[in-house]
């Protein structure tokens, strides 16, 4: 995985997407570039009121990409 080693040992399961800190890999149906398994932190994007969305949610890929696919492409747990 690209990320550095991250103590995940504090962390928690949270069915609450809008809380999660990082989320868990557990499949992927297209070639992303992450880990199943892995456990990745969630970073948050913001736009300003003239975008057509609020916020974007995206996590660095094993590549060190910022990487938006892996909210529709990848089974995940979320984690806080």
């Amino acid at each position: 995985m690209y990320e550095q080693r991250m103590d995940v040992s504090d962390l928690t399961p949270t069915q609450n997407e809008e809380e999660a800190t990082h989320v868990k890999i557990l499949a992927c149906i297209r070639n992303v570039p992450v880990t199943i398994g892995g456990m990745y932190k969630l970073y948050i994007i913001k736009y300003d009121d003239c975008a057509a969305v609020e916020e974007e949610i995206y996590i660095l890929d094993d590549n060190g990409n910022e990487n938006y696919s892996f909210w529709i492409c990848c089974k995940k747990e979320f984690y806080k």
